[in-house]
């Protein structure tokens, strides 16, 4: 019977049943509507590449052994953060403005980390400062030295600051450094990851690829965390990666990347370094066991020695360690931006180098202008992509015609990841504002409720405007129609970009 069927209608039939049966895939198991109608666009208009691009990375799959070590690290530190952690977070979760109470408990239900009080915070805007601050606290670390970064790129003073982590290891400080799999896919490659090992450091590759692994676990989902936490007791992340500037990207076309780190004492340093010791236990069986008993022995006592020194500091910062990755289940960040932004009753001011949003969040900004929320997003001129810079540009019109104030930044490529409500609330970290950020990636942010360090972000914030040139909406309604027609189209896309 086959034999009489033409091949040409067995391909059809075959094409039309495998589309079939992966939209019926795209909706059961994709949370977000625009990544859902983005993917069923690309299986219509493409159903070749379609289909296997969603079989290799349409669903947020890490592996059954990973799930499985990050299940017993996430009981882990739970029962751990309730016997430990609990009593000293309450006072500083109570004491938070009602408006903001509710947002801090969105993260702590996911994340278990609640908003902890004795804090010392110290913002870094300058990328030279940046490096000297990491490497003379590397330099003067006695017990640990725990690195994370989504891009390590050895070059200019990256290799001065590399060379001060190998002698903190060769002076008996244990040093760990965890480091992404395609972020630093040219560390890798180099001698560089040798040098480390032989000097002593713990070096662990994030989210190693494999042909092979590509098949059973997603290959884009990355590890976009930036940490460093040295002796238990100082603490640093931010959008920064350990690159120098001055050499990373030179010929990309978008000018120097701006960057910004915070520098962390008090109670939350142990939530950074938790977040370090998770991502470094669910990489391996051995490394899970490691931190285990690394937490039980050692950890344990330091804990609770540097949480009572950190009560002695008087008028201290409350600040919550808000972690995201696509198994916690929710996009927790994303909620915690999309109800901070509802919060606003007279500002908001963000920047980010990549803005894809999604309908909610592209909802909860205009709507704030309309009700006379004073919203500026900042963004940079140049990006290194140009398919999100055309998805963002799609998201103008509407923002304009709301009200919102959309900053153009001339002086690089603005890569710091900020959002300030009105004066006494501050998102900080790595997520940058598109899907990608909230929904796959390992990101990590600092909620900061604090008026006194929401005011020097503000003054960052307003010191990037001088450098902007700002969009008017006559002036953007009047370029090409052709423009707009690419905007959009890539805008369908948008959500998987």
């Amino acid at each position: 019977m086959l034999h009489n069927i033409p091949w040409a209608e067995m391909i059809v039939v075959l094409h039309v049943a495998v589309v079939i049966v992966l939209v019926v895939r795209v909706l059961y198991h994709q949370r977000n509507t625009g990544v859902s109608v983005a993917w069923i666009l690309m299986l219509m208009a493409f159903p070749l590449v379609g289909a296997v691009g969603y079989l290799l990375i349409g669903e947020p799959r890490l592996g059954s052994r990973r799930l499985r070590r990050q299940h017993e690290l996430v009981k882990f530190y739970q029962g751990f953060s309730e016997t430990y952690l609990h009593d000293f977070n309450q006072h500083a979760c109570s004491g938070l403005n009602a408006r903001y109470h509710g947002i801090s408990l969105i993260a702590a239900d996911k994340t278990g980390f609640e908003a902890t009080e004795y804090n010392h915070l110290t913002l870094i805007t300058n990328d030279e400062e940046i490096i000297a601050a990491i490497r003379h606290d590397i330099q003067q670390a006695k017990t640990s030295c725990l690195l994370a970064f989504y891009i390590v790129d050895p070059q200019g003073e990256i290799v001065a600051l590399l060379n001060d982590a190998m002698a903190a290891a060769q002076r008996g400080v244990v040093t760990s450094m965890l480091v992404d799999s395609i972020g630093s896919a040219r560390f890798w490659r180099s001698d560089w990851p040798q040098r480390l090992r032989s000097a002593g450091i713990t070096l662990t590759e994030a989210l190693p690829i494999q042909l092979w692994r590509t098949l059973f676990v997603r290959a884009d989902l990355r590890n976009h965390r930036k940490i460093a936490v040295i002796d238990q007791k100082i603490g640093y992340t931010g959008s920064f990666n350990l690159v120098d500037p001055r050499f990373f990207k030179k010929n990309a076309g978008v000018g120097q990347w701006v960057d910004v780190m915070m520098r962390c004492e008090g109670s939350l340093v142990q939530p950074l370094a938790a977040v370090f010791a998770g991502d470094m236990a669910v990489e391996t069986e051995s490394n899970l066991l490691q931190v285990q008993q690394w937490v039980d022995s050692y950890g344990k006592q330091a804990l609770i020695h540097n949480l009572q020194v950190a009560q002695q500091e008087q008028n201290g910062i409350v600040v919550q360690v808000i972690p995201s990755a696509p198994e916690q289940g929710s996009p927790v960040i994303y909620d915690t931006i999309v109800n901070a932004i509802h919060a606003a009753t007279c500002r908001i001011i963000i920047t980010t180098p990549y803005f894809v949003p999604d309908d909610a969040l592209l909802l909860a900004l205009t709507t704030a202008a309309t009700r006379g929320v004073d919203v500026t997003l900042i963004v940079p001129e140049a990006v290194d992509s140009k398919l999100v810079k055309y998805a963002s540009r799609a998201y103008y019109p509407m923002l304009l015609q709301a009200g919102v104030k959309i900053a153009l930044f001339k002086g690089g490529l603005l890569h710091a990841k900020t959002l300030t409500v009105d004066s006494d609330y501050t998102l900080f970290g790595t997520v940058n504002m598109d899907m990608r950020s909230f929904y796959l990636n390992m990101e990590i942010s600092l909620a900061i409720y604090d008026e006194g360090m929401t005011e020097s972000v503000v003054a960052l914030q307003n010191g990037y405007l001088r450098d902007c040139e700002f969009i008017e909406l006559k002036a953007w309604q009047a370029r090409s129609k052709w423009w707009g027609l690419v905007e959009n189209t890539v805008r369908l896309f948008g959500p998987l970009l």
